[in-house]
């Protein structure tokens, strides 16, 4: 285990995030000063910090003890290399004491892997998708209660793009929602709920936007549209996009390769003729994860 490189491997992560040391301190329970020291290669985070820490940063424990990110097919035989290398450096002790570190590094690799199946569900587990949605976006939070019944919540419509799936949620009773999923880094074909809009105006359009270092994310949603509308329109790096409407409802994944904005601006529905609703544009809210 190499502190200096599994140090350099925080901070990149940490930066291909947009986090500072202080918001991933706060996430962790730590100090800003101890994620310092972890990213100079002066100290090393405590044992029960690893898993945490590994979470908030998108990457596995084999990962952050090895210093670099693995490929799927690396990641058994980089967990392999480190049970040898345990062995090698504890070679002189018994063999009782052997075989414990063994069953002990067993007991982590399966709590791991176990972690990583049972938080997440399949793209085609429509009702576990609706349940980390709610479970997810129901949390509780300290700025607001967003009037939304989550013990209902059904998914209204699905949507795929690249690595990113997000869903269009209801309570049946005038409430929207929009959750994004985050796709599991070991199981990529499992999903846990990671961001979203928990509160949607019924009617109006509303963007979710993140950026990491290969393109910007823009999620568009809304539900209960006027039946007028016909057509949306916003604009990133001056650029106009307009797109139509079904049913009345809005779920569109876009990501563009302009990392430098992020947002969706001047979010307007329009009519059959893609004429403007209204002179003003809609209601949109532009939260950056």
């Amino acid at each position: 285990m190499d502190a200096k490189a599994t140090g350099q491997l925080i901070a990149a992560r940490r930066r291909a995030l947009d986090l500072s040391q202080a918001e991933l301190a706060e996430r962790l329970h730590v100090t800003d000063k101890a994620v310092s020291r972890w990213e100079t290669g002066r100290g090393m985070p405590a044992i029960d910090s690893l898993e945490p820490l590994a979470e908030a940063l998108g990457l596995s424990v084999s990962e952050l003890l090895s210093g670099r990110e693995l490929t799927a097919e690396e990641l058994p035989r980089e967990a392999g290399s480190q049970i040898v290398e345990t062995l090698r450096q504890n070679a002189g002790m018994a063999r009782r004491g052997v075989l414990a570190t063994l069953l002990i590094l067993a007991v982590l690799a399966a709590s791991w892997t176990g972690y990583h199946y049972f938080t997440s569900v399949g793209e085609t587990d429509g009702p576990g998708l609706a349940r980390k949605a709610a479970e997810y976006l129901g949390r509780p939070r300290r700025s607001f209660t967003p009037e939304f019944d989550y013990e209902h919540l059904q998914i209204a419509e699905l949507e795929r793009r690249g690595d990113y799936l997000a869903a269009l949620c209801t309570d049946g009773k005038g409430g929207w929602a929009m959750c994004v999923y985050d796709q599991d880094r070991l199981f990529k074909d499992r999903w846990r709920g990671g961001g979203g809009k928990p509160r949607l105006e019924s009617g109006t359009l509303g963007s979710w936007n993140f950026g990491n270092p290969r393109e910007a994310v823009i999620i568009l949603c809304g539900g209960e549209l006027p039946e007028d509308a016909a057509y949306y329109t916003f604009q990133n790096s001056g650029i106009t996009y307009t797109c139509p409407i079904e049913d009345g409802q809005v779920l569109d994944i876009f990501l563009l390769p302009d990392t430098a904005d992020i947002g969706a601006h001047s979010l307007t529905l329009l009519d059959q003729d893609q004429q403007p609703l209204d002179s003003r544009p809609e209601g949109a809210a532009h939260w950056a994860a």
